[in-house]
């Protein structure tokens, strides 16, 4: 199961303040540091939630994740990028003139693995522009890699999605220079979520159906009374 910008940006929407036109303005901030990237010619990969939305159901984004290939020259080069996209978009980005500021993250891609969480990305057209997307496998190898506070979630919706080759992501944490148990063990947890979410979600479908099931199960229309042309008759 998988879904499209045009999924997130139905979700871009301020639930406090529905006037509030700054989440609506991602994909703007998106296209224009996409568009700059690929006038650099710097190699890129966009992670995070819009990537998840290639592989799994949309959720709301309120920020823009982008690992690129920076060599200390590129650095500087890709840092002058991200400020010009800010300056343009000063008003949504600047935690000072706005409550919920979308965020930008340009950072260079550390270690073989995220080199080729490069190399492996998904080139699609994600707000009107072709942009190249992390790999299902990539993603959730970077959330049990790294902490975070929503990368839990996100993981465990990447799982109960079914796109991802689960032998794939223990092989590329084995392969990580400085990986650790502890990622492994993010993995292990990351899946029980999931099958416990899938397994509850299973639960309350079949009880509905058994209930719909159900010989003694009278329908709502049955208990209604009847309305026909002689109801005023004696």
């Amino acid at each position: 199961m998988g879904g499209s910008s045009a999924d997130i940006e139905a979700l871009l929407v301020d639930v406090t303040d529905p006037d509030n036109p700054t989440p609506g303005m991602l994909p703007a901030i998106f296209r224009d540091i996409v568009g700059r990237l690929d006038a650099a010619g710097l190699p890129y990969a966009v992670v995070g939630r819009i990537a998840l939305t290639l592989h799994e159901q949309a959720r709301f984004v309120g920020d823009i994740e982008i690992v690129a290939d920076l060599d200390p020259d590129r650095c500087e080069h890709a840092a002058k990028l991200v400020q010009a996209t800010r300056a343009r978009f000063v008003t949504h980005m600047d935690p000072q003139l706005c409550l919920r500021p979308v965020t930008l993250t340009l950072r260079p891609c550390i270690g073989a693995t995220e080199a080729g969480l490069l190399a492996e990305a998904i080139t699609r057209p994600w707000f009107g522009v072709p942009a190249r997307l992390a790999s299902a496998e990539h993603l959730l190898w970077l959330w049990c890699h790294t902490e975070a506070i929503d990368h839990s979630a996100n993981a465990s919706a990447l799982i109960t999605g079914g796109t991802v080759d689960l032998h794939r992501v223990q092989w590329l944490l084995r392969e990580t220079d400085d990986a650790g148990e502890s990622d492994q063990r993010r993995l292990r947890l990351t899946i029980g979520d999931a099958v416990l979410s899938t397994t509850s979600s299973l639960s309350r479908f079949m009880a509905e159906r058994r209930a719909r099931l159900d010989p003694n199960h009278v329908p709502v229309w049955r208990l209604q009374p009847k309305a026909t042309g002689d109801s005023d008759a004696p």
